[in-house]
């Protein structure tokens, strides 16, 4: 069976091929691919009607060149989901991708990692699903609230760090909030030590940018009571960060922050300990 490059290639001969022999060209050439695509992978139009959940009159309707090939990046993508290529072969994926912020475009990538519908992952982060939305489709900028980012990327299960827009200077938010700039370098603070002690592998963010000069407000692990560095061995494995561990142990953040950068000893946030405790598994 070949590739699923050298069907694209494939493809793409047939369709030059046919356009050069006179044939009626397509109102897009993704209509042809996608026929081309579905006769290679032997899926019949009614299997299509029935994968992809369109009315076969609207499907017709497209392989016939009445309507305009979607532009909706889900349809698009099930169409290629069926059809066994890649998405990026359609003209009108590539154009949506093309626009979208870099940000955007990293979310987009890993909810297809973690198989997340846009529905599904929608309901899963804490902002207005209208706003969510708005965000996916790129008709609004990727945010540049740090608050935001972190419940993006709590759903998506990434470092907020992952996102450019992360550390973007945001005047008049900070203006309402300035705490919250020291809170974001401080977790990101935490995340380098961890790789730099060991616990965690490196990975490109811009925890790793801070100049490694900052680590010395880390005591050496001798000083710290034993249980912090089982924390932070849990940490590693689980590739969590603080806020994320904050969250699933249902702690502030702050509190857990200092008993990390050893600020506290165990005793003086007994309840952080415990929870923390209960969520690592840590014994």
């Amino acid at each position: 069976m070949p590739s699923q490059q050298s069907r694209a290639a494939l493809i793409r001969g047939a369709f030059r091929g046919s356009s050069m022999a006179g044939a009626t060209r397509p109102a897009s050439p993704s209509v042809h691919i996608l026929k081309t695509s579905l006769s290679h992978a032997a899926v019949t139009r009614k299997q299509f009607v029935q994968a992809t959940g369109l009315s076969y009159e609207y499907v017709s309707r497209i392989f016939n060149s009445k309507v305009k090939f979607p532009t909706v990046r889900e349809t698009l993508e099930r169409f290629a989901e069926v059809a066994q290529i890649d998405p990026m072969i359609f003209d009108e994926y590539r154009q949506l991708v093309a626009i979208l912020p870099d940000s955007t475009r990293k979310v987009w990538a890993r909810m297809q990692e973690l198989g997340l519908i846009r529905q599904d992952f929608a309901s899963k982060v804490d902002i207005s699903r209208t706003y969510m939305y708005e965000i996916l489709r790129g008709d609004v900028p990727f945010p540049r609230n740090p608050e935001v980012i972190e419940k993006i990327a709590a759903a998506l299960q990434l470092p907020p760090e992952t996102f450019g827009e992360y550390l973007a200077p945001v005047i008049d938010w900070a203006e309402r909030n300035p705490q919250a700039i020291e809170h974001v370098f401080l977790n990101m603070l935490v995340s380098k030590m961890l790789v730099a002690r060991g616990y965690m592998k490196a990975a490109d963010t811009s925890a790793s940018q801070l100049s490694d000069s900052l680590l010395t407000m880390f005591p050496p692990e001798e000083r710290l009571d034993p249980f912090v560095p089982k924390i932070y061995a849990a940490m590693g494995r689980r590739k969590m960060d603080l806020r994320t561990l904050a969250t699933e142990a249902d702690v502030e953040e702050d509190s857990l922050r200092l008993l990390l950068c050893g600020q506290v000893v165990p005793d003086e946030v007994a309840h952080v300990c415990k929870a923390v405790k209960s969520r690592l598994k840590i014994r």
